[in-house]
């Protein structure tokens, strides 16, 4: 039996062909560019180069929640410093025509903002001085100071949920960072999907196209063999001719279709002129047939309500607006806050006597350095204060403003989250429908294609009897060719819309066991 009479064959008396057979026969030189639907997914969302953009995005908002949280680390400061000055004076408590004075020394300081709102910092002073003072017992002089400095905020800043704002926000981040990874994954994921059914359909239609090129010239070369018997005139011989001229260049348009969704779909998978499959025309494995194993509207729904991470993201942007929405609250109001100062002080020096008024006289605190030190740690020279400080605009208007905007900003978000729902809600129904109708169109299109058969079967008996024509028998053959085209849509569509239906779901990845590029653990917290 000829490969021809093969193809007639098959045509002829496979009713229930598989279209994944169709485009492996088409295919078999290439059939190391076989690529199954899970490799493609896994291979597109592994190398996909926005989607690695967006998986950075995770590790980025996590150094945002660092940020935030240093806010609340210690700060060291330090100083040196070194100065003098040169005063003019016509004061008589100064040897000469000048006040002279020379300093050096250092401060040292821990600050610390604390989660409910206070403020401290601890800090050191030390310093040397020299000056021309008649008055001054001590030259040169030593002193020693240790303060701490403490502000809390009463009203305005007061209150752990306000101080650590940002924090919590930064953390929500993180979450909506591996949202948006998720969801872009899924997108790009429903794209290769959907590029991968389309190369499966153009593939069948490519291999349906030769197949009926054959039989266009199976016909032709019958027909020339009965017209040098006699039998037939030229004319049927011509009909024939042309039929296969039309139906070569159907091959050529299809091949050319299946050319373009086999570059498609490379393109997703981000092959480039280095891969083994650059120059090789992808081939898909065998589409599943129709089946009625699917979630129901309602469970699609409640699923797609639970899962959709783009859902969980906008849900998670209300939630930091209600943050943000209640530190602004807080900044309404008046500032009044409790200032706290506590210090201890040390002073020693070189002694210089004193001749002002009477005998000369001298300092009690004369020493060397480190007498400041000890005088200091024994709280001869201290200092406190308490402040009470109130501060509060005239008409505060940005207050009020920020707050007014920031609840626009809340209703915005409640509408455009009450939008995604109403639309996912769509896309379920949508993706319901494609796949309903579908199963429907493939039990017609079985139907028409049986009839179709049957019909050019009984045609080709008339032809063989000499009741029939050319022009019959390629009408009838256009008329089997197209049922089964339009079998191959049908499921083709089914599975499109299955696949519209997981990715509406938020589970069309979930559906092939394509695990992301993200920590488990991450995924499972926000999940």
């Amino acid at each position: 039996m000829t490969y021809k009479r093969i193809l007639i064959f098959l045509l002829l008396f496979s009713p229930f062909f598989a279209p994944a057979a169709w485009a492996q026969m088409t295919f078999d030189a290439d059939a190391k560019a076989l690529i199954p639907l899970q490799t493609a997914l896994a291979r597109g969302v592994e190398r996909n180069l926005n989607l690695k953009i967006a998986r950075l995005d995770v590790p980025a908002a996590q150094k945002d929640v660092i940020i935030a949280e240093a806010a609340f680390d210690p700060v060291v400061d330090a100083s040196l410093y070194a100065r003098e000055k040169r005063l003019l004076t016509a004061s008589v408590l100064y040897k000469d025509e000048y006040q002279r004075t020379r300093e050096t020394g250092a401060d040292a300081g821990i600050g610390k903002r604390f989660p409910w709102g206070m403020r401290g910092r601890l800090s050191a002073e030390t310093a040397r001085s020299e000056n021309n003072s008649l008055a001054d017992a001590l030259d040169p002089h030593y002193r020693t100071l240790l303060l701490l400095n403490i502000t809390q905020p009463l009203l305005k800043d007061f209150g752990t949920a306000v101080n650590t704002a940002d924090i919590r926000i930064a953390d929500n981040q993180v979450r909506q960072a591996v949202y948006g990874y998720i969801s872009r994954a899924q997108e790009i994921g429903h794209g290769i999907e959907a590029a991968y059914l389309n190369l499966a359909n153009a593939q069948a239609v490519l291999d349906l196209r030769i197949q009926s090129r054959e039989l266009a010239r199976e016909l032709m070369e019958g027909n020339q063999k009965k017209l040098e018997q006699g039998i037939i005139s030229v004319t049927e011989v011509n009909e024939a001719k042309t039929a296969l001229m039309g139906r070569k260049e159907a091959v050529i348009s299809a091949r050319q279709q299946a050319e373009i969704a086999s570059n498609r779909l490379k393109d997703l998978l981000e092959i480039d002129a280095d891969d083994p499959l650059y120059d090789e025309t992808l081939v898909t494995a065998p589409i599943p047939d129709t089946h009625s194993d699917y979630p129901s509207q309602v469970e699609a729904l409640a699923q797609a309500l639970k899962r959709r991470p783009d859902l969980k993201r906008l849900r998670i942007s209300l939630e930091n607006q209600d943050i943000r929405l209640k530190f602004l609250d807080n900044q309404k109001l008046p500032r009044l806050d409790l200032v706290t100062t506590l210090g201890l002080n040390g002073l020693s020096g070189g002694d210089r006597p004193v001749r002002l008024f009477g005998p000369p006289k001298t300092s009690g605190l004369e020493g060397e350095y480190e007498d400041s030190v000890s005088r200091m740690a024994e709280a001869e020279g201290y200092q406190w204060s308490v402040d009470l400080r109130f501060s509060y605009p005239i008409g505060n208007r940005a207050a009020d403003a920020r707050q007014a905007k920031g609840r626009m900003q809340a209703r915005q978000l409640i509408y455009s989250l009450s939008r995604l729902e109403k639309r996912i809600e769509f896309q379920v129904k949508n993706a319901g429908v494609k796949v309903m109708r579908s199963l429907e169109r493939v039990g017609v299109a079985k139907q028409y294609e049986r009839l179709a058969q049957k019909t050019l079967l009984q045609e080709m008996k008339r032809l063989r009897q000499g009741l029939s024509n050319t022009f019959r028998i390629l009408d009838y053959q256009d008329d089997l060719i197209s049922a089964r085209i339009r079998r191959v849509a049908a499921v083709i569509d089914f599975n499109q819309g299955l696949a519209e239906l997981y990715a509406s779901m938020g589970e069309n990845l979930d559906r092939y066991d394509i695990l992301l590029e993200v920590d488990s653990e991450l995924i499972a917290a926000f999940r």
